[in-house]
């Protein structure tokens, strides 16, 4: 409890100061109102019915507690605070910023010291600074107690929305209606991106004599946090990666598979300086009933760019058809796979095919890639066409040659 010592009936003018509040009770509520909506925007989007409602009634019970602790010099505890406790649990509820909330509490105060003050005469300095420093005492203690009952509220929604959020996102996952009593109401939207979301190994996560598991576990939160700035989303992740939903546009072609005007680079960029690693992603759309359908196909696209070795970035299946379709186990890839197995023991013919190809077909940058001769750049191509029956220098084998090499990579990579 926070007393006054030696507290006498504070005077402002020779007049009690409680009694100037009780005696302008009315007039000092209908200032506080109108500050409100004055000097807080938030206040000012209020509906008339809730203003003259509750918070005229919360405004006008503090500015009593306000004239009792000026008549005994004692801050208010227990009970006697009830009231704050519910308004800010409403205000919560409600979605009220805990700023906004605070700022009007201590408004309220302002208007009653202005007002009181205006009447303190020069004799009256000890009965002014005592004053001050119970409205500081007052605002010290509300401040708290509305905080503890307003964090006590959003945790206890962020816990349940963040349960129906999880049901939701399982029940997808798992190709399940979503009903009212899984949703809990929650309205989805009518189509969802699918991302498929693999990160690298941070430096830290290598780094003798630190917890590896402590990392990792805050490069997930970082990724989860960044995701979580999308309303609507959901995901489910680890360490190394995972499956995220987010909402789609509104207006995307319900018939094409790109998540379209989803900025997934520029997501991809804020992951991966959020979490301190490489992030890729990859994407496509679905409408609800077939999330698991776009679950799987962003699983296989990532698979394809780790099995070939593509860089940190941004796939759709636009951009890995051939290795995607090629990926696909059956006969014609085996024999595809099968026609380069000559070169499986060697490596120099095999790096000097896949530099051959990568740089177009240009035999000059292939040497010097390799830092060998062109010559022998030559002499190699000759022996892989001789090895395989395939010429990487006929036009017409190309084709062949390339989706050769796709599905010898998809056949060798452990799954």
């Amino acid at each position: 409890m926070i007393v006054v010592t030696d507290h006498n009936e504070l005077r402002s003018g020779g007049v009690p100061v409680h009694e100037i509040l009780r005696t302008d009770l009315s007039r000092l509520v209908d200032d506080v109102l109108r500050r409100l909506v004055a000097d807080i925007p938030l206040y000012a989007q209020l509906p008339d019915e809730e203003l003259q409602g509750d918070i005229r009634r919360i405004t006008e019970r503090t500015l009593r507690a306000f004239a009792e602790t000026f008549r005994t010099g004692v801050v208010p505890t227990g009970e006697a605070l009830d009231p704050l406790r519910e308004s800010a649990t409403r205000r919560a509820e409600e979605g009220v910023p805990l700023e906004a909330l605070l700022a009007a509490y201590h408004l309220g105060g302002r208007v009653c010291a202005d007002h009181v003050a205006a009447r303190f005469q020069p004799d009256e300095l000890q009965d002014a600074i005592a004053l001050n420093r119970l409205i500081l005492d007052f605002l010290q203690r509300v401040t708290a107690v509305v905080s503890a009952s307003y964090f006590e509220e959003r945790q206890s929604i962020v816990g349940e929305d963040q349960a129906s959020r999880q049901s939701v996102f399982a029940a997808l996952l798992d190709g399940r209606p979503v009903d009212e009593s899984v949703g809990r109401g929650l309205r989805l939207p009518t189509k969802y991106v699918v991302l498929g979301l693999t990160a690298g190994s941070h430096p830290d996560e290598r780094r003798p004599g630190v917890d590896s598991a402590i990392v990792a576990r805050r490069k997930l939160r970082r990724i989860r946090v960044e995701l979580d700035r999308i309303p609507g989303s959901m995901s489910g992740l680890s360490p190394d990666g995972g499956i995220a939903l987010l909402p789609a546009p509104t207006g995307a072609d319900s018939d094409a598979p790109r998540p379209h005007s989803i900025e997934l680079p520029g997501l991809r960029d804020r992951l991966s300086r959020a979490a301190g690693v490489d992030i890729t992603l990859a994407g496509t759309t679905v409408v609800p009933g077939d999330v698991p359908a776009g679950v799987a196909l962003v699983r296989d696209l990532l698979d394809v760019v780790r099995v070939h070795g593509r860089p940190p970035g941004v796939y759709e299946l636009d951009d890995l058809l051939l290795e995607y379709q090629l990926g696909r186990p059956g006969p014609a890839r085996d024999r595809l796979a099968e026609m380069l197995t000559p070169l499986a023991d060697r490596a120099d013919l095999m790096t000097t095919l896949r530099s051959y190809l990568g740089n177009a077909r240009n035999r000059r940058q292939t040497a010097a890639d390799l830092h060998v001769h062109a010559n022998t750049v030559d002499y190699r191509l000759r022996q892989v066409g001789r090895l395989t029956g395939l010429d990487p220098v006929q036009d017409d084998q190309l084709p062949r040659i390339v989706a050769a090499l796709v599905a010898f990579d998809a056949r060798r990579s452990p799954t």
